[in-house]
């Protein structure tokens, strides 16, 4: 059965909506089905559709990196999280709306290469995700638990690396 671009577009958004909830409720593996079913119709688009699939697709990786790494599997998450910077790297300040999904991002593939002990390079990424987050004025109350986060990692990582020969 071939759906209507807009009952594809529709779908996806849904499959979305459904990844971020089940992962607000811990729902890890629901929440992984959903981002893969969100990428998959996706997929479906006819090129010619007026889309942003780069987008969306960075939106669905950067949540499968926070999904994957919840289910402590570093590589999966250290691949979406690359995946989607790929993408907010190059693009990300044309979408401020879309800063907290870059943000995870480079938070993830830090906790990632710090599980694959690359410490100095998951140091930096948290040190970028900190520079970023300042940068954009974020600095709010809201934000004190996430900017506790990676200040505690980064001070985990600097007292881990003082102690490596």
């Amino acid at each position: 059965m071939i759906m209507s671009v807009a009952h594809l577009l529709h779908e996806m958004q849904v499959a979305l909506r459904d990844a971020e909830r089940l992962f607000r409720n811990d729902n890890y593996a629901g929440s992984v089905e959903c981002y893969n079913k969100a990428l998959q119709l996706c997929s479906l688009l006819p090129l010619d559709t007026a889309f942003d699939r780069h987008r969306f697709d960075a939106s669905c990786q950067a949540g499968l990196s926070a999904v994957y790494g919840r289910l402590d599997k570093p590589f999966e998450s250290f691949a979406a999280a690359n995946s989607a910077l790929l993408f907010y790297d190059k693009c990300g300040e044309k979408y401020p709306a879309d800063i907290g999904r870059w943000l995870m991002a480079i938070v993830n593939q830090g906790t990632a290469l710090a599980a694959f002990r690359c410490f100095t390079d998951a140091q930096v990424a948290f040190m970028r995700a900190k520079e970023i987050f300042f940068s954009k004025g974020l600095n709010t109350p809201q934000n004190k638990q996430w900017l506790d986060m990676v200040n505690g990692n980064i001070a985990l990582l600097s007292a881990h690396l003082i102690k490596e020969p």
